[in-house]
């Protein structure tokens, strides 16, 4: 059986962006980083049975979408699944997105863990909101339920959910000023719970701003 073999070996680009076109008996053309080329230390004249192809294939791509990765998580934080989505889009096979995902946690550069504390101090400082709601958008991010959990009890649990809806609900007290008492509770019961406060929090809390409101009023 006669091997594919490596009929010519051809620079292109320049410096971080230096690829090198390699034809395989004269028709097929593999274009590979100056990475993958240096790794597997290609020639010309080199033997190519189709395992080693294969091989040579996956590792560029994996290569090619490592850098693309690098540049997301230049640009901000971003969790696994975020970063699944995006190499998805850019054409990525499923074996490079798990093998660079894969690298990528393992040198520390992506942490569910970490974004999800991240993300939870930042969301709390910039809009205030129940732990129901923090969660269901940390899960749309892809982030799997223990570490939101786990997330949830370092960063918003305990009392600092009661005193984050009596802040958010006593800075909109005056809208409900000049509603009778149960309308007034209504308004306010919906308020909070669309901001994903839990029910107990949200009575404990709305009751405690209407009396604040009828003691203004007396």
């Amino acid at each position: 059986m006669i091997m594919p073999t490596i009929t010519d070996i051809t620079p292109r680009g320049s410096g971080g962006r230096r690829e090198r076109k390699v034809t395989i008996d004269g028709e097929r053309i593999l274009t590979i980083t100056e990475e993958t080329f240096l790794r597997f230390g290609l020639f010309d004249g080199q033997a190519m049975d189709p395992e080693r192809l294969q091989e040579v294939e996956l590792a560029d791509g994996v290569s090619r979408a490592m850098t693309e990765a690098h540049r997301l998580i230049d640009h901000r934080m971003r969790t696994r699944r975020e970063l699944a989505v995006k190499l998805k889009s850019r054409g990525r096979p499923d074996e490079v997105i798990d093998q660079v995902l894969d690298r990528l946690e393992h040198a520390g550069l992506i942490d569910d863990g970490r974004f999800a504390q991240l993300w939870i101090d930042e969301r709390l400082r910039r809009r205030p909101a129940g732990l129901s709601l923090l969660r269901r958008e940390l899960r749309q991010k892809g982030i799997d339920a223990e570490v939101v959990e786990t997330a949830l009890e370092e960063s918003a649990s305990g009392e600092g959910e009661t005193e984050r809806a009596y802040e958010v609900l006593r800075r909109q007290s005056h809208r409900y000023a000049r509603l009778d008492r149960d309308a007034a509770h209504r308004r306010m019961v919906a308020f909070l719970g669309r901001r994903g406060f839990g029910q107990a929090v949200i009575y404990q809390v709305v009751h405690r701003v209407l009396d604040e409101i009828e003691e203004f009023r007396n």
